[in-house]
Formats: structure tokens, C-alpha cells, sequence
């Protein structure tokens, strides 16, 4: 029922050219009969021109049907359907602790003192010979030179990180995605080996920032639509419609990107005012054909 249903979603404008044309060719053939009734004088030609004019009158009135059979079950039907569920199992979910960042303690390098430099070596001389009146004198020892003290290198501990979580990691609408339903539901926090990287559910005065922009054809201008909540997915019923932009998007081309925020309350969230817990996650686009 649901690829039918995205069947005439998709194909629906060819649907509305054929049953135009069709409508077009019934006239044509009503025309023809009609006109051939009038000039023929005989009864077995008018009874043919009769035929062929209920067989147009049927031509236009299935051309018909078809044109607003399409246009009432995408009209009625389809926004009706819920979007299927994926079939990805999602696992029990883990009260998730912040981690505490703390500076590492830097051991300062042990400096090895350099050798001595060895002093001259004195050589020995000679004595000499004594003489009436004359006393001997010691040979001098030569003083060692002396070396500078090295300064010890000081080195900096590494400063903490500012963000409490790591960047959500989109899941659904897959990047560069067309989704034909309008019923679009938005998931992130898995990582590609299926774990949950951030929290399922955020404390009261902590929300997900979900913006989705697109480029406007009335304001020739971009524009958005924010979300501030606390679960990690948001769909139509929570409160993120991007339906109703359709007509107005250009090319029917968006983006969207989470961050983690801290805000006294869900409206100053909206407004701007808080305070990032992580970084911006990588900016996905899908499209509503």
C-alpha cells in the first residue's frame, strides 16, 4: 500500500497530462461523430456516428475519474498513512553520564647535569738546585673553570575541553536523501557502530537545537525552521513540519544540523540565548520531490 501510494505521489503529474490528453481526444472524437450524424443521410452511418460518440462520452468520463482519483488519494489517502517504521533495533537505553575532563599533571623533565671540564694538567718540573740564601718555591695549581647552571623547563598541563558531549552524529533523513512522504522523521545520536554517542533523553534545562534551512522562492532569500527538545528525534507530531515550506523552498532542497544547548527554558533556546554543550554535528541535505 505505501510504494502505491509513493507510486502516484511521484508519477502523479504524469498521471494528470495523460487523462488532459485523453479528455482532449474524447472531444475530438464527439466532434467528429457528431458532425458525421449531420451530413450522412443514412441510417446505418448515423447509428456508427452514434457509437463512436458514446465511446467518447466513456473516454472523457474515465479520462476524468482518473485525474480526480489521483488528486483525492494524494489529496486525503497518502497524508493520512503513517511513514513506515525502519527496521533498525534500537538498544535499551543507558542513563548517560558527562564525562569529567580533568588537566593531566605534567612531569618535568630530569635535566643531567653536563660533565665536568677536566682542568689543565700541570706537569711536573724540575726542582732546582738549592742555593745559599734562596728558598724554593711551590708550583701553582691551575683553577677550574667554572660552568652555569642550567634553567629548567616549565611546561604548561593541556587545558579541558569546553563542550560536555561530543557532536550528534545524524542518522535519518540520510544525507543527500529524496523523501516522498510528508511525514519526515528526523533521528541522531548512533554512531556508525550502532551505540548511542549522546543522551536519548537530556536533563529539563538541556535541549537538542534542530535547524533545517532552505532557500525561499518568495523572499528570494534563506530561510529556517528551529526546534529546541529534549528527546533525540523530532518528526511532525513534535513539532518540526517542514510540509508546509514545500511550495516555497526552492528546488525543494534543505539542510539540517543538531547541536547540544543549555537555556533557562525552551523559548530562549529558540531565541538564541544559550550556551553550546557541544560542537555543531556535520550539516546533512535531503529533498521533497
Amino acid at each position: 500500500m505505501t510504494a502505491f501510494l509513493a507510486f502516484l505521489n511521484a508519477f502523479a503529474i504524469w498521471f494528470y497530462i495523460g487523462g488532459v490528453v485523453a479528455v482532449l481526444f474524447g472531444i475530438k472524437m464527439l466532434l467528429d461523430a457528431r458532425r458525421a450524424a449531420r451530413t450522412t443521410l443514412f441510417t446505418l452511418e448515423q447509428e456508427q456516428a452514434s457509437d463512436r460518440a458514446f465511446r467518447a462520452v466513456l473516454v472523457m468520463a474515465g479520462a476524468t475519474l482518473l485525474i480526480a482519483g489521483v488528486a483525492g488519494i494524494n489529496a486525503f489517502v497518502t497524508p493520512a498513512v503513517p511513514p513506515p517504521e525502519t527496521d533498525v533495533i534500537e538498544p535499551t537505553a543507558v542513563p548517560f553520564t558527562p564525562p569529567v575532563i580533568l588537566p593531566t599533571a605534567t612531569r618535568q623533565p630530569t635535566l643531567t647535569p653536563p660533565p665536568p671540564t677536566p682542568g689543565p694538567t700541570a706537569r711536573p718540573t724540575a726542582a732546582p738546585r738549592p742555593t745559599t740564601g734562596a728558598q724554593p718555591t711551590a708550583p701553582q695549581q691551575p683553577q677550574p673553570t667554572p660552568t652555569a647552571p642550567t634553567e629548567a623547563t616549565t611546561v604548561e598541563p593541556t587545558a579541558p575541553s569546553q563542550f560536555a558531549y561530543p557532536a550528534p552524529s545524524l542518522n535519518t533523513p540520510p544525507n543527500g536523501d529524496s523523501i516522498g512522504s510528508n511525514n519526515i522523521q528526523f533521528r541522531w545520536g548512533m554512531d556508525p557502530f550502532g551505540n548511542q554517542a549522546v543522551p536519548v533523553h537530556l536533563p529539563p534545562d538541556q535541549f537538542y537545537r534542530v535547524l533545517v534551512t532552505f532557500t525561499s522562492r518568495s523572499k528570494n532569500a534563506a530561510a529556517a525552521i528551529a526546534v529546541c527538545t529534549h528527546e533525540s528525534s523530532v518528526d511532525k507530531r513534535s513539532g518540526l513540519d517542514v510540509a508546509d515550506t514545500r511550495s516555497d523552498s526552492l528546488n525543494s532542497d534543505y539542510k539540517w544540523n543538531v547541536v547540544i544547548v543549555q537555556a533557562a527554558s525552551q523559548a530562549a533556546c529558540l531565541s538564541g540565548d544559550f550556551t553550546p554543550l557541544s560542537p555543531q554535528s556535520e550539516t546533512f541535505t535531503f529533498r521533497l520531490p
